[in-house]
C-alpha cells in the first residue's frame, strides 16, 4: 500500500493555488507525488463521452504533458479517464482529484487506471477522510478542487446538465481560464463547449492553444519517422487519419491485401504510430 498523506496549509506540499480559492478545503488527503509542473491543466467533460471527445481529451493530454504540464481531472468514466490515459500515454504527471476517500477510489471500473497512474509517479488527491463515500453534492464540492488546482481549464465535450459545466462556472468564478473544444453544431454533447465559446471561453482545438493560453510556448510536435518505415508501412500510415478508419478501407487506399494490410498496422501499433479501435477500426496516433 503506497504512503497516504494529509496536507495542511503552509507545510510546503498543499497547493497553493487552493488556499485562495472560495472554500478553500481546510486539509487534503494525498496518495503519490503531486510533483512540480510548469502548469497544471484540468480537463473535463462527459461520462457519456463519443469517439471524437475521448480522441480529444487523450490527444490534448499527450501534447501538453510533453510541455510539462500535469493533467487534472476526477477520474471519471469518459472524458475525465481519457484525458489521464492521454497523459500516461505520453510518460507524462496527472492528478486524480476524488470525491471520496483515496483509499476506495471510484468509480470501480477505473481501479487498474488509479493504480497506473500511482505508479507511473501521479497522485490522488481527495479534501475528504478515508472510508468516506462518493454522493453527489461530493462530486460538486470536488469541482471546485479541480479547477481550483489548475491554471486553466478546458471543457472537451458536455450536454446540457453536464458536471462539466458546473467546473466550467467554478473556473470562471476562481478567475481560471476557460477553454472549451469546438465540435459539430448539431451534436448534443456539442451544446455546452458551443455555449462557453459563444460567452467568451478560448478555443482548445490542439495542446498548442491551451499552451499558448497558459503563456507557454508550445514545442516542437515530433514528426512521424516516415522516412524510416518500408514503403507498405508509409503508404498504410498514409491511409491512415485522426478518425478511425474500417481495416478494408485502409487497406483499400493503401493498396494491399486485407491480411498484409492487418499485419502491417498491428506492427504500426507497436511503433506506436497508429491505434486500433473496436471493430476492426484504425486511427492514426497524434504524437
Amino acid at each position: 500500500m503506497d504512503l497516504v498523506r494529509t496536507l495542511l496549509p503552509g507545510d510546503g506540499i498543499f497547493p497553493e493555488a487552493l488556499r485562495g480559492i472560495p472554500a478553500p478545503p481546510a486539509s487534503l488527503r494525498l496518495r503519490g507525488e503531486l510533483g512540480a509542473p510548469v502548469a497544471r491543466v484540468a480537463i473535463v467533460g462527459a461520462r457519456e463521452a463519443d469517439e471524437y471527445g475521448r480522441d480529444m481529451a487523450r490527444r490534448l493530454a499527450r501534447g501538453l504533458v510533453r510541455a510539462g504540464v500535469s493533467i487534472i481531472s476526477g477520474g471519471a468514466r469518459g472524458i475525465d479517464a481519457e484525458a489521464h490515459q492521454g497523459a500516461l500515454e505520453a510518460g507524462g504527471h496527472t492528478v486524480v482529484v476524488l470525491a471520496g476517500g483515496v483509499d476506495l477510489p471510484t468509480p470501480q471500473l477505473n481501479r487498474l487506471l488509479f493504480e497506473r497512474i500511482l505508479e507511473a509517479g501521479g497522485a490522488l488527491l481527495s479534501e475528504y477522510e478515508d472510508g468516506t463515500p462518493v454522493r453527489d453534492f461530493r462530486l460538486v464540492e470536488r469541482n471546485r478542487l479541480v479547477s481550483g488546482l489548475s491554471d486553466a481549464v478546458v471543457v472537451v465535450r458536455a450536454g446540457r446538465g453536464s458536471g462539466a459545466l458546473i467546473t466550467a462556472g467554478l473556473a470562471r468564478a476562481q478567475h481560471r481560464p476557460l477553454l472549451a473544444v469546438p465540435g459539430d453544431a448539431d451534436h448534443p454533447l456539442s451544446e455546452g463547449p458551443l455555449r462557453l465559446l459563444r460567452e467568451g471561453a478560448r478555443l482548445a482545438a490542439t495542446p498548442a492553444d491551451v499552451l499558448t493560453c497558459l503563456g507557454l510556448a508550445p514545442g516542437q510536435q515530433a514528426e512521424l519517422p516516415l522516412v524510416e518505415l518500408a514503403p507498405a508501412s508509409r503508404d498504410l500510415l498514409g491511409a491512415l487519419t485522426l478518425s478511425p478508419r474500417h481495416l478494408a478501407e485502409v487497406a483499400r487506399a493503401a493498396g494491399l491485401p486485407t491480411g498484409a494490410a492487418l499485419a502491417g498496422l498491428l506492427t504500426l501499433e507497436l511503433d506506436g504510430l497508429c491505434e486500433q479501435r473496436p471493430g476492426q477500426r484504425f486511427v492514426r496516433r497524434s504524437l
